[in-house]
């Protein structure tokens, strides 16, 4: 298996400073194998002066590849997704990430299939991945939902992300997992959660996770599930695990601790799952 240090908790969409090159040292320092980078915060690196071409010679420099870059967001708008589209590209031109994290807003629809599909097969050009993430706080909030947008683009280059808070927070199931075709994971976001203190999704989403193992999710089952079905990194399969940890209490820790801390905790969980259940 192989990891990925994501940089959303410290994305300048929370208001922060944009922290990339601090990040991708200290995910480097950490022992990542890949790291993620999120759109706005490269965006304001170059409105800072720091080009993308400059974060592409980091990552080169490091040694750390780019693995996901987040997110594109996509609806039955033609023109708002496109030009979201025109700018991912922009960037995946020059940091030649493995995959493109999508989001879609609003409902299945002809439109939405039809702007999909143009954003799957751009992407496809470019030998770059394009993956679905299903939300709780959104209409595809689940891997049927995300399924059935999969089966109506009917794309090679179009898998989803199965992202462990997400499935344990939406309406998916353990059979609905269990069924999911290997070939239809792009990769793994990964972290756990615990009981929540309110009934804002959202909020407990993006400030309230923890470390994996910390948390009352079953991760154990989860990532048994997905290693049965072959997904550890073998056989031409990624295997790669994006570690999402969205934290408030972590946003204001040093940041080589929290590569630390999110690496060892998810690796010994994953690890563990392995043994177990391999």
């Amino acid at each position: 298996m192989r990891y990925s240090f994501n940089t959303f908790n410290h994305s300048t969409y929370y208001g922060l400073p944009p922290t990339l090159p601090q990040q991708i040292d200290a995910a480097a320092s950490a022992g990542y194998d890949l790291i993620g980078l999120d759109v706005l915060s490269v965006l304001a690196h170059e409105r800072a002066g720091l080009s993308t071409r400059d974060l592409a010679a980091l990552l080169k420099h490091h040694g750390l590849p780019c693995y996901e870059l987040v997110s594109l967001s996509i609806s039955a708008d033609q023109a708002s997704t496109l030009h979201s589209l025109e700018q991912v590209l922009r960037m995946a031109t020059v940091l030649r990430p493995s995959q493109v994290l999508c989001v879609v807003t609003g409902g299945i629809d002809d439109a939405v299939v039809a702007n999909t599909t143009e954003c799957a097969r751009s992407l496809a050009e470019e030998r770059i991945g394009l993956s679905l993430e299903f939300l709780p706080t959104r209409h595809v909030d689940s891997i049927p939902e995300a399924l059935r947008l999969l089966d109506r683009v009917a794309h090679p280059n179009l898998r989803l992300v199965v992202e462990s808070w997400h499935f344990f927070r939406g309406p998916s199931t353990w059979v609905d997992l269990a069924a999911l075709p290997l070939d239809r994971v792009g990769f793994v976001q990964f972290a756990d959660a615990p009981e929540p203190i309110s009934d804002d999704v959202h909020h407990e989403s993006m400030h309230r996770r923890v470390l994996p193992g910390r948390g009352v999710l079953d991760l154990d089952r989860f990532c048994a599930t997905l290693l049965a079905k072959g997904y550890d990194g073998v056989d031409g399969v990624d295997g790669v695990v994006s570690v999402e940890l969205l934290s408030e209490a972590w946003r204001t820790a040093d940041l080589r601790e929290f590569a630390d801390a999110t690496l060892a905790s998810s690796r010994s969980v994953w690890e563990s799952a392995a043994m177990r259940f391999g």
